[in-house]
């Protein structure tokens, strides 16, 4: 398990209150202590009641309406699908209420920060994560979705080339159609735009840490041409290249 904590925050809602539609980058767990309501996540609506939970993946927008008054306790976190892949949905917490009490006991960590708080506020998160795959009835291993796994660290390892989607997609088993919509539903992206961020992401990494020139650094993270990547960039990070690597 390698999930690692972006934020960690609790509130309380009034009954008839609302949030509006947002996203995160990362992973957001949502467990509800009391209250009733509905999340809209991915085209579904996903009512709530006390021990109960949302989890959403990375750039998935969802808001939140809460019809009675509600607790809640809410945290992102960076995962990357292994051993097995998390997907959005509602779950509810075990009788003994297990996951419920990992949560409680990070956010004691975080509120207390004794030594290497930290490092065990990753430990519990990994054990809710292991329990969240549990409670989802996760695929087993040779089941289809699983060569997804398999595609995606194709793209991982060889972005800054040329990718055949289409040959990727009947590796894995599937139509284009049908890949384009599992990939979407397991990572947040379509394949192509997955392999754009992974792009951007190395490309911003080199403006930062290297002197290569702006054209150098899109032939290498896999542009076509300059001023592709420039357009791109611009578009995901509000900056050209060259003005961010002046602001950084």
């Amino acid at each position: 398990m390698n999930g690692t904590l972006d934020f960690f925050y609790y509130r309380s809602h009034e009954a008839k209150t609302y949030v509006d539609f947002h996203q995160h980058n990362c992973f957001e767990l949502v467990y509800y202590e009391t209250g009733k309501g509905a999340m809209n996540l991915d085209g579904r609506t996903l009512p709530y009641e006390p021990g109960s939970m949302t989890l959403t993946r990375p750039n998935f927008m969802h808001d939140e309406r809460h019809d009675e008054a509600t607790d809640v306790m809410f945290f992102g976190f960076r995962y990357d699908d292994q051993p097995f892949p998390l997907r959005n949905g509602a779950l509810q917490d075990t009788a003994e209420q297990d996951i419920h009490k990992l949560i409680l006991t990070m956010k004691e960590e975080l509120l207390a920060q004794r030594p290497y708080y930290a490092i065990r506020v990753n430990l519990l998160l990994n054990e809710t994560i292991l329990l969240l795959g549990r409670l989802a009835n996760e695929p087993a291993p040779d089941n289809k979705p699983e060569k997804l796994v398999y595609a995606r660290r194709f793209i991982d390892e060889n972005f800054t080339q040329s990718i055949n989607l289409h040959t990727l997609a009947e590796l894995s088993g599937y139509s284009m159609d049908h890949f384009r919509h599992l990939f979407k539903e397991q990572t947040g992206l379509p394949p192509a735009q997955y392999i754009i961020r992974r792009r951007l992401e190395a490309a911003r990494r080199m403006l930062q840490d290297s002197e290569l020139s702006v054209s150098a650094i899109g032939m290498e993270c896999g542009f076509s041409t300059t001023s592709q990547f420039i357009e791109l960039f611009k578009r995901a990070y509000g900056r050209t290249p060259l003005q961010y690597r002046k602001y950084h």
